[in-house]
């Protein structure tokens, strides 16, 4: 059966028992309210894939169950914040608690849904149990829904207690939800929610206790072309190092992948920067500077590392095998692997590594100033430092039917690097041939990033082998899950080669 669509509105408060206690009991209720209250409790699975595609395109996937209604599958699109929630809601009942997206009634959001999992898996996420009791208010000529909320939200380990008052508008004017809430709640002291349910789910399964804590993704500082190299410099790293930091936190913080994957963005992006102007400032303190960028680039991206074999690797397969021997185990085995890697880096983040970083970040531009060298203009020098990163690229790409593994992730580096630098060097070019140049250069980028990602996963092997030696159905699923991807790299990297000639023949815009 394909679900119903709703429009919803409702105002949400968050609420201590007491408060809950006394809106239950509001003079006013007798009143407005038709037939009888009714109270249940359900209990809801919330659904994503691994890398949370679904909460990334603004979805929310949830199967709740109840004593009388069996499973209920609903789909919420839209946004809300500042108590109220405005939202396009489809609801289908189900047999079983598995998300059936031919269910889903609007056409858009089921392939927007088939989309975000077709290389992953739809698995629970974190659920509620809650007792609720609602009441059906008419007022004017609205009909309303007053439901009070209490119990808990799960994910994994975690658990959060919640209590909440919902006021819905069925039908009729925003300004009668207006009448009734101001009815209601004015007189006493008024806490809007800022989160809905599945928000506040995600962030117990991240471990993110403050909601402003989320990864920060890399700002470009824009050059007009009269700048010295100095001052061009200055600006890149100061970008870097706010994306190291504020995602250093995330990672310190939170469970959040996108953590660890901008940390390790922000990192190499410092290491371009260095690396693009070394020619003008090779010292030792450079080269210092230098290696403990790399030290904790490495820490990060074993993290990293780790939840790609979760997202990228495992999730994918996982999706065609749910159900199969060895899937869920290997699955945990992961988990803990990520956990290991997670406890790591936090050790680093903490300690020595981050430390002398720490210090390089804010003592070493300082440097800079004494520097004659980098009192040059940085138009001609952005010239100079994309043709070199080009003619490293070309010596490789004239070899790419060819490469060996290690040439392929060398090469892939050199492509990540290369890219960095068209970004740090953007604004001094026309915006369209930098564009049409990026967009090659990432399309190249990704089929040798899939490709080091496949030979990388070689580590599933021995991450099953370790933690847990003795299940033969995890070793055969954790074979079944490289040999897909062996596949699936074998022909991503047929067009490899196609990408590079293309790439090679757009025209140099720096030169």
């Amino acid at each position: 059966m394909r679900s119903a669509t709703v429009e919803e509105l409702e105002l949400k408060l968050e609420l201590t028992p007491p408060e809950m206690r006394r809106i239950g009991s509001h003079p006013a209720l007798e009143d407005l309210t038709v037939g009888k209250p009714e109270t249940r409790t359900l209990r809801s699975l919330y659904f994503d894939t691994p890398d949370h595609q679904l909460r990334a395109h603004g979805i929310s996937l949830r199967l709740r169950s109840s004593e009388d209604r069996g499973w209920i599958q609903t789909v919420k699109a839209g946004n809300g914040g500042e108590g109220v929630f405005q939202r396009t809601e489809f609801e289908a009942p189900l047999a079983d608690p598995e998300p059936d997206l031919e269910a889903i009634s609007d056409r858009k959001v089921r392939r927007k849904i088939a989309q975000a999992s077709t290389r992953s898996s739809l698995e629970p996420v974190f659920e509620t149990l809650i007792t609720r009791t609602t009441r059906k208010l008419h007022a004017d000529d609205a009909e309303l829904e007053l439901a009070l909320d209490e119990g808990v939200i799960r994910a994994g380990q975690q658990q959060s207690e919640l209590c909440e008052a919902e006021l819905e508008l069925k039908a009729g004017s925003p300004a009668s939800l207006l009448e009734v809430a101001t009815t209601l709640f004015a007189s006493g002291s008024l806490r809007l929610a800022q989160s809905s349910k599945a928000d506040r789910g995600y962030n117990l399964l991240l471990g993110r206790r403050d909601e402003a804590l989320v990864p920060e993704r890399a700002l470009h500082p824009t050059l007009n072309g009269d700048e010295s190299c100095a001052t061009a410099l200055l600006l890149f790293l100061r970008s870097a190092n706010a994306q190291i930091v504020a995602n250093r936190r995330v990672v310190l913080e939170t469970d959040d992948p996108e953590g660890a994957h901008q940390l390790r963005i922000g990192l190499r992006r410092l290491r371009s920067a260095l690396r693009a102007f070394r020619p003008l400032t090779d010292t030792p303190a450079l080269r210092q500077f230098e290696t403990h960028a790399r030290d904790l680039a490495a820490s990060v991206g074993r993290l990293r590392d780790a939840d790609v074999l979760i997202e990228d690797i495992f999730a994918p397969v996982a999706g065609r095998l749910k159900g199969e021997p060895g899937i869920r185990e290997l699955r945990d085995c992961l988990n803990a692997h990520r956990l290991k890697a997670r406890d790591a880096v936090r050790q680093d983040l903490s300690g020595g590594p981050w430390s002398k970083l720490q210090l390089d970040l804010v003592l070493w531009p300082r440097t800079c100033a004494e520097n004659t060298d980098l009192q040059r203009g940085v138009r001609d020098f952005a010239g100079a430092a994309l043709g070199k990163g080009w003619k490293k690229l070309a010596r490789l790409g004239a070899a790419i039917g060819s490469l060996n593994n290690e040439q392929r992730h060398e090469m892939r580096k050199a492509l990540k690097s290369f890219r960095y630098v068209v970004e740090f060097f953007a604004s001094l070019y026309e915006d369209n041939d930098v564009t049409r140049f990026a967009k090659e250069l990432k399309s190249l980028q990704d089929v040798f990033g899939y490709v080091n990602d496949v030979v990388a996963a070689r580590e599933l092997t021995p991450i099953a082998r370790e933690l847990c030696p003795n299940n033969v159905e995890v070793h055969r699923a954790a074979g079944y899950v490289l040999g897909w991807h062996d596949a699936q790299a074998a022909h991503h990297w047929t067009g490899a080669a196609k990408d590079w000639r293309r790439l090679h023949k757009r025209a140099r815009y720096w030169t």
